[in-house]
């Protein structure tokens, strides 16, 4: 396995630990998280494979940052989730993002009607608890915090990453 693989796993999964905690805590995933996951991955690239890591690197950022705004402007997520893609492109470059916003989209349809169905159990068919506005939130519009399965999605892309290439 190369140096750099697992320069490149260790990386994502501490930034991405780091974008499950504060998205948890805070339901935000901070600028500072994003841009500089960004910054630090084309550089990583440039310097592991010259100009052609750098262009690898905008490839995913363009990728990632892209499918995610598109998202975000019809009200499908919020802006740090693309900023989250964007940098996690920078790393992975476009084709493994593209795999990992799909893994990640099933995740979080999964843990979407899970949120629903738990609702439903505890008898709150109509509403979720109390939104911003001091009234109830319906259940169908919960959110779950879009870090967790993007976050896991990566591990699982490089990891499938790292096996194939082992073979």
């Amino acid at each position: 396995m190369e140096f750099s693989s697992i320069v490149q796993f260790a990386f994502v999964a501490a930034f991405t630990i780091a974008a499950m905690v504060t998205d948890l805590r805070s339901r935000r995933i901070p600028n500072w998280l994003t841009v500089s996951a960004f910054v630090v991955g084309v550089v990583f690239h440039t310097v592991v494979t010259g100009w052609h890591g750098t262009l690898f690197a905008l490839g995913g950022f363009a990728v990632g940052f892209g499918v995610l705004f598109v998202l975000w402007s019809i009200g499908g997520g919020g802006g740090g989730d693309v900023k989250l893609m964007g940098a996690l492109g920078a790393w992975l470059g476009a084709k493994l993002t593209v795999a990992v916003f799909l893994l990640s989209a099933f995740m979080a349809f999964f843990c979407l009607l899970a949120v629903m169905g738990w609702g439903l159990l505890n008898r709150q068919p109509a509403t979720a608890g109390a939104g911003t506005n001091g009234g109830s939130e319906p259940l169908f519009r919960k959110t779950i915090p879009y870090a967790i399965p993007a976050g896991l999605s990566a591990w699982m892309v490089l990891v499938g990453k790292m096996l194939i290439a082992t073979t």
